[in-house]
């Protein structure tokens, strides 16, 4: 591979940040000038979140203790008299270190070449790059994702303090966003199908994941139990493939029962309306994946999928060549790819696809990775 990446691009670290890190200022440059500070829409929620916080030393609602990094940082400008600039700045900031973060996990996984591919494509990704001048929970938990997924790469380098400081940040990570808590799933499935030689940091692992389950039923039912636009069921009795869009706002003629548990009552529904399930499920990961929507405009829908299909299109060979390097870092985000969306057939979509903003670029990696796998082949057997 080294020979095929002196060919390519110059396998230099320092020539790669040369390139990368004026690339990102250029894009955030461009989104600033074109978003501004976006406070509108559910910007607005926060925004009085912070207020009342900071007047009353709490939040209306407990289920705003998941949105609190952005509410935490509203109240500090209130307090300082900052503009929301400032939150702009942090989160512009916060992405720069991810996209490190990012590349610096690439290149663990694969070569620098690779990283330094996926990365250029990562800032070039505008459907991700924009919420950072929104104020919104969502970079500020895209960020905080890759960050995560840079210490679970990393973490076999720090024994037991690298297990310690992916449990707190991850609790970090749900106290971001609610569907910060499905990351727990992710980590469980790594920590069981990880390989280890050593029985006694295997049931170490079993332990801490049995913890974590416990954990995810309690954290999950608990975000449930809020309702409003949280409401488990509401998805499916309105057949919402699109949050706030329902097929049927009349209701489906469904069979379903309401009890205080969500968890049993969306049981429930999966048993009695497996056929009604399994096809919003098809409708609702098709929409995930598909970035596309109707109610962008041709150009808009045009560019993203001359992004997108050469993207699908090599990510079938990247996954097969990550699966045969056989690193236990290729399980922790090949279980991401599947767990992440899967839980998303139990809500909604969003959308501007927010949601798959956070697979994307574990799926823009895994296809550079396929590409340049294939390239390298072809390579040698000339």
């Amino acid at each position: 591979m080294n020979s095929l990446s002196k060919k390519l691009i110059p396998n230099n670290l320092s020539i790669h940040f040369k390139i990368l890190f004026p690339l990102f200022l250029i894009i955030q440059l461009f989104l600033y000038l074109k978003i501004g500070v976006f406070i509108d829409l559910e910007a607005k929620k926060y925004i009085l979140q912070g207020e009342y916080f900071l007047a009353n030393g709490q939040l209306t609602n407990n289920k705003y203790f998941f949105y609190l990094p952005v509410i935490l940082l509203i109240t500090l400008c209130k307090l300082l008299n900052f503009s929301y600039l400032f939150i702009v700045l942090f989160q512009v900031a916060l992405s720069g270190f991810s996209l490190f973060c990012f590349y610096k996990l690439t290149n663990q996984l694969t070569n620098k070449t690779v990283a330094l591919w996926s990365s250029i494509l990562l800032c070039l990704f505008i459907p991700l790059q924009m919420w950072n001048f929104y104020l919104y929970s969502d970079s500020i938990f895209i960020s905080l994702t890759i960050i995560f997924s840079y210490l679970i790469a990393t973490n076999e380098k720090r024994g037991i303090i690298g297990i310690i400081m992916a449990i707190i940040f991850l609790i970090i990570l749900i106290f971001s966003r609610p569907n910060g808590v499905l990351f727990i799933p992710v980590v469980i499935a790594f920590l069981i199908l990880k390989k280890t030689k050593n029985l006694s940091i295997k049931i170490f692992h079993i332990l801490i994941s049995l913890s974590l389950l416990v954990v995810f039923f309690f954290i999950s039912n608990r975000i449930l139990i809020d309702g409003e636009e949280l409401d488990v069921l509401k998805p499916f009795k309105e057949e919402h493939i699109i949050c706030f869009v329902p097929l049927k706002p009349e209701g489906a003629n469904i069979n379903i029962i309401n009890t205080n548990n969500p968890a049993y009552n969306l049981y429930y529904y999966i048993i009695h309306n497996p056929g009604h399930f399994l096809r919003l499920s098809f409708l609702k990961m098709e929409s995930f994946f598909n970035l596309t929507r109707s109610y962008y405009s041709n150009t808009h829908n045009t560019i993203l999928s001359i992004f997108l299909i050469p993207i699908y299109i090599f990510i079938i060979p990247g996954i097969i060549f990550l699966l045969k390097l056989k690193l236990n870092n290729s399980i922790y985000i090949i279980s991401l790819l599947i767990i992440y969306p899967l839980c998303f057939i139990f809500l909604c979509d969003d959308w501007h696809s927010r949601f798959a903003m956070i697979v994307f670029p574990y799926i823009i990696l895994i296809s550079c990775f396929g590409f340049y796998s294939i390239l390298n082949k072809y390579t040698k057997a000339e």
